[in-house]
């Protein structure tokens, strides 16, 4: 079980209408076409991962580094892991 991750930071569209620079937390996992994209309103922000509404993932992200795991079918959940690599995007 890994999940990509990527930081996406800017977006000119967004910024022209709110003056703010928008923060995306992207998820992707591989070998599938499973993938989330998620707006960060505040730091540190916490929150579920959902597939066909049932919750897949639970992520913790601190304002730098985002740590996630898998929610079981009992809706109990596996231990604490750290993306190997996330990656950070710069955009226009």
């Amino acid at each position: 079980m890994c999940l990509n991750i990527t930081f996406q930071q800017g977006g000119m569209r967004e910024f022209e209408r709110t003056g703010i620079y928008p923060e995306y937390l992207l998820f992707n996992l591989p070998g599938t076409y499973q993938s989330w994209r998620i707006k960060i309103k505040k730091k540190p922000q916490q929150g579920f991962l959902k597939s066909k509404g049932i919750s897949v993932f639970e992520y913790s992200f601190d304002g730098q580094w985002c740590k996630f795991r898998k929610v079981k079918s009992d809706g109990s959940s596996s231990e604490w892991r750290e993306s190997e690599n996330m990656s950070f995007e710069m955009r226009d």
